[in-house]
């Protein structure tokens, strides 16, 4: 009897673990290491290479459709290293740019362990994103998700948007959060968290290193 009812518990635990197994996707700061200006939406197939030239030496090509056969060991390794989101069911698969060409050359973050980076052609204009960009396209539609790894006096809701104005609440295990606008590095929420009580106020969701502190929330993505 004891050892049906952990085998229940583990398919009930399995229940709430494959789906979000099925995405790559930022769950703590610690997550993305290494933010740059904004992120790339790549295509199906890609090459990167050393420098900014067709020319240059290839680092690596990419078949997210085919990673197996990629210069990445397995799909497992090719999606925690390099992207920050990667949802192929919705054609999204984001990395974070460190730097930008105008001619169309960007210079990605191909690993966020290390720190590796090369560089991509792109000429779809729509494919790069500003982190502001980023959160009024997907974080409006499916709203946005504060890091848990946030230490506690980070995880608070101000009256403006800045730093020394009044908090006006705590945030205790946030789950969906929707936004209004974002003003610099605060953006006006609406969260719903354990006391099922919804708060209102300004967050900082950037910090003026860059780093972020939330991120559109790509789980619910239909």
């Amino acid at each position: 009897m004891k050892n049906f009812l952990i085998f229940i518990v583990l398919i009930i635990l399995s229940l709430f673990v494959l789906p979000v197994r099925a995405d790559v996707l930022p769950l703590s700061t610690n997550s993305i290491k290494y933010y740059g200006i904004g992120v790339l939406n790549l295509p199906d197939n890609y090459t990167v290479y050393e420098e900014p030239s067709e020319n240059s030496n290839i680092i690596r090509q990419i078949n997210y459709n085919n990673l197996k056969k990629s210069a990445i060991v397995n799909t497992n390794d090719m999606k925690k290293i390099s992207y920050i989101a990667y949802v192929p069911k919705n054609n999204v698969a984001l990395v974070s740019v460190e730097s930008a060409l105008e001619n169309d050359w960007y210079c990605v973050y191909i690993n966020q362990q290390t720190g590796e980076t090369g560089w991509v052609y792109n000429n779809d204009k729509n494919s790069f994103l500003t982190y502001r960009q980023l959160f009024y396209i997907y974080g409006k539609k499916y709203g946005v998700r504060i890091f848990n790894d946030l230490p506690k006096d980070k995880k608070v809701l101000h009256s403006a948007e800045a730093q020394n104005s009044q908090v006006i609440d705590e945030l205790t295990f946030p789950t969906f959060v929707n936004f209004t606008v974002i003003r610099g590095n605060w953006i006006l929420i609406s969260v719903n968290d354990l006391t099922k009580q919804a708060k209102v106020g300004w967050f900082n969701w950037r910090n003026d290193d860059g780093t972020l502190n939330m991120f559109p929330n790509f789980q619910y993505q239909q």
